[in-house]
């Protein structure tokens, strides 16, 4: 980077004018990053960069993919820079970092100079801190991405100590007096945090966390993380030390950190509710990258049969997977092969059945499939078809399954990669047991993330993930940030 020890006739960011001029600025590069187009499987897109100037205005630029290596040695986050000779664009009304209207975009002629001395005074930091019903008001829309300030309570993840590591890790977050949020974080920013508790002091528990998505989802505020997203425990920085001012009593103790890897390769006794909560705070690359399925333990009773998808399917004969209707025919797409689609031979009905089950919190659906639903009515789905129709049964369910009513059953379930796509409704049971056996099997409630503000549903939990948009090179979304959600309640300790 080139320095400058003079400094003439700059304008102020509220004074810039729009277009392309002889315009010159001076600010505190505050930070920057790579800014991709996920769409385009991670295409760099340009640097987006973060100005403070000495009005205390804050004005986001960009410099794109094509000028990104001349400028790039030339940046120095925390350093007053003069800039020059640029274009002056208005901001796009989405995932806005900055409430300035403009943007500065680097052209071929513009230019970046240290100034090393008669800078002008300007603060080390500003934040675009938001509170908790701005947060919620933004949940979902994109319009912004906030910074926050707040209280670390607990910190959930695999790995946590391994900086390597980019899978998911959850937050617990005060942000204000009993008003608990979720911070999500992915990839980099999920590297980054885990570098922090592994070399840091872990009684800092109060941040400011910059440029998170917020989204709603099982009535939980979750706040994404970006690949903007950065931390601050700097306890002189403004912000924290406010906020550590409004604490009822001072933070000194360590929060705690939840390690996840060995939990979820255990069977572990768990509630309704658990398995629920268990879906929606984690994800399905945390889970599956090690190609190994998490189990666990649920003893519930058995309400009813549900029949709205029936009791059997009819199976293919090379891998015994569901067929598909094919015109007058049924077809594997697993197989696609001609042989093994015809008519229905009642030789190849198997069991699916689905159980509505109630452990006296919660209720669920649980999938019952050939192996285990044999144990249980000591009959095939083929001759209990066949019963049926020579006894002149029809669209009755068998009274074989009607008796699993009222039953308890200690049922294994296996979660698998369906359980995070949005159409997830039900669980899969892997075996079916009469009792719990204690020395195999225990409680660890320390595995979960406690959900404070309603039920967390089973169903959708991959919506509270990334799905980051990209933009045209003109004007990218300044992070490339996104996330879905759902529900809206106002959680609470």
């Amino acid at each position: 980077m080139a320095s400058s020890d003079v400094v003439l006739g700059h304008s102020t960011f509220d004074a810039l004018r729009l277009g392309r001029s002889a315009q010159m600025i001076v600010g505190r590069l505050l930070r920057f990053w790579d800014s991709k187009n996920i769409k385009k499987q991670g295409e760099f897109m340009g640097i987006t960069l973060l100005f403070l100037d000495e009005k205390n205005s804050v004005i986001h630029g960009f410099i794109p993919a094509g000028r990104a290596p001349f400028y790039r040695p030339s940046l120095r986050a925390g350093s007053v820079v003069r800039v020059s000779r640029f274009e002056v664009a208005r901001c796009t009304n989405m995932y806005k970092i900055t409430d300035h209207p403009f943007v500065i975009r680097f052209i071929p002629h513009t230019t970046i100079a240290e100034v090393i001395e008669n800078a002008p005074v300007i603060n080390v930091e500003k934040f675009m801190l938001r509170s908790f019903d701005p947060l919620q008001a933004l949940a979902n829309t994109n319009l912004e991405l906030p910074d926050v300030v707040g209280q670390i309570q607990s910190v959930q993840g695999s790995d946590l100590h391994d900086a390597t590591v980019t899978t998911r890790v959850v937050i617990r977050f005060l942000i204000e007096p009993r008003v608990v949020v979720y911070l999500s974080l992915w990839d980099d920013a999920a590297s980054m945090f885990r570098g922090l508790i592994g070399s840091g002091d872990r009684t800092q528990t109060v941040m400011v966390v910059t440029t998170v998505n917020p989204k709603l989802f099982a009535g939980n505020l979750y706040l994404n993380s970006t690949p903007a997203t950065k931390f601050y425990f700097d306890n002189t920085l403004e912000a924290i030390s406010e906020f550590t001012a409004r604490l009822d009593g001072p933070a000194q103790e360590a929060f705690p950190c939840i390690d996840t890897k060995e939990g979820i390769r255990k069977k572990e006794v768990v509630s309704i509710g658990e398995l629920n909560k268990f879906i929606s705070n984690s994800n399905e690359q945390e889970l599956f990258q090690d190609k190994y399925e998490a189990e666990f333990i649920c003893k519930a009773r058995v309400v009813d049969v549900l029949q709205q998808n029936g009791w059997s399917f009819v199976s293919c004969t090379g891998c015994s997977r569901k067929l598909d209707k094919d015109g007058s025919s049924l077809r594997c797409n697993r197989c696609v092969n001609p042989n093994i689609t015809g008519v229905i031979n009642h030789s190849y009905l198997k069991y699916r059945v689905e159980l509505l089950v109630d452990d006296g919190e919660d209720n669920a659906t649980f999938v019952v499939f050939d192996k285990e639903m044999l144990k249980l009515t000591k009959q095939d789905a083929a001759a209990l078809t066949l019963n049926e129709i020579n006894g002149g049964g029809g669209v009755e369910l068998p009274q074989c399954l009607k008796d699993l009513g009222g039953q308890d059953f200690v049922f294994q379930i296996r979660v698998t990669p369906f359980n995070f796509t949005p159409n997830h409704r039900t669980f899969t049971v892997s075996a079916i047991v009469d009792t719990i056996v204690p020395e195999t099997f225990k409680t660890n409630a320390a595995e979960f993330v406690q959900v404070e503000g309603g039920e967390a549903s089973a169903a959708g939990s991959n919506m509270t993930g990334r799905n980051m948009t990209g933009g045209e090179e003109k004007e990218p979304n300044p992070s490339n940030a996104g996330g879905k959600g759902g529900g809206r309640k106002r959680t609470r300790e």
